[in-house]
Formats: C-alpha cells, structure tokens, sequence
C-alpha cells in the first residue's frame, strides 16, 4: 500500500479526513471548507496539515476533492491510500481478514502520526481509523486534546448507517441532520443536532 511522503516541513498532529465515496466525498468536501474558510484564521490554521484519507480502490475521490478545494488548500494536504475494511459484495467471511489488516493499517498510521482530529462522515473506510485513534489514546499515544468526530450521513433520517452505531460508543461528537434522529438518541451525551450544517 503506497502513501504520500509528508514534506519535512509540515508540522505534526494533521487532521485526518476520511474520505468515502460519491455522496460521502462531496459532504467532506464541504465539511473540509468550512472547517478551513474559518473567520477566524488562527482557528483555521489548528486544523493544518490535513491528510485525506482514502480506500486505495477509490478511483474518485481525490479527483472530486482537487476540483472542489483551491489549489492552496490542496497544496498543504497529503492524500493517503488504505485498504478497505469491506468492499461492496464482498462476503461477510473474507471481510474478517480484510477489516484486520486494515486495522492493522489503521493504527501504524495513527500511531506514526498521532492526528490531532479524525473527521468522517460515515464510509467504511473509517471505522478501522476510530478504533486505531480511541486505543491510541487509551495508550497514551494521542494526547487528551485529540478528538474523533462522526458527521452521520445526511440520507441517515431516522436509523443510524452501520458505521455510526459502530462509532456512536466511542467517538466524542457525533453529529445527525434531522430531529428525528436527535430525538431517538437524544440520551447519548455525545450525540449533537445543529440543524443542516451541510
């Protein structure tokens, strides 16, 4: 599995985004601009570097993220290949051994990098990188400060995608789009409604 080299010059602690697919890159995509578009441009630069995080089967994404985000924005970044957990169609057996190696992958990176913030919105792809960030902090690899946050997809209305009732345990935001939702889990201390954000 190839990754992209970070320059000597970038500092440490990026943010990892995880990018999906389709509908999740393009949530991303905006989640990311507003995430660095900030008023406040100190606030802006906490969030810097990035490192997009992307199955190295997706064949889209990085095409989609370099068309929606300027080109400065891009140049700071790092896009970096893993394997996927699970494929679509792939059998529930095989997925066992595919979601352990991307684990495996999951915590060398995160343990390599120490991200100060996991931001995903719901692909498969970072569930594994959750998990690798939540025992890395156990561990006391990742400092306290660091955070996971979960973006619920927008189609998610009123049940959960498989990847938030993985992460709704252990991530420290979990973000929904619809009351509904807001309500169904409004006992979940870490589970947050702002309205549309996207």
């Amino acid at each position: 599995m190839t990754t992209v080299n970070r320059s000597n010059s970038q500092p440490e602690n990026p943010t990892y985004v995880v990018l999906g697919s389709g509908g999740h890159t393009a949530e991303m995509c905006r989640l990311t601009q507003a995430l660095l578009q900030q008023e406040d441009a100190k606030q802006a630069r906490k969030y810097q570097p990035i490192s997009f995080i992307l199955a190295s089967s997706d064949t889209t994404s990085e095409r989609q993220l370099r068309e929606a985000l300027p080109a400065p924005m891009i140049a700071r970044s790092e896009f970096v290949r893993v394997p996927r957990s699970r494929s679509v169609g792939q059998s529930w057996f095989s997925s066992i051994f595919t979601t352990l190696w991307a684990l495996l992958w999951s915590c060398y990176l995160v343990w390599r990098d120490q991200p100060r913030l996991v931001l995903c919105n719901g692909p498969g792809t970072c569930v594994p990188f959750c998990y690798a960030a939540y025992l890395c902090r156990l561990l006391g690899r990742l400092p306290g400060r660091s955070r996971i946050v979960f973006v619920e997809s927008f189609c998610r209305v009123e049940s959960l995608s498989l990847s938030g009732r993985l992460l709704l345990p252990l991530a420290d935001l979990f973000v929904v789009h619809w009351p509904a939702l807001a309500t169904r889990y409004s006992h979940k201390r870490n589970l947050c409604y702002f309205g549309r954000i996207l």
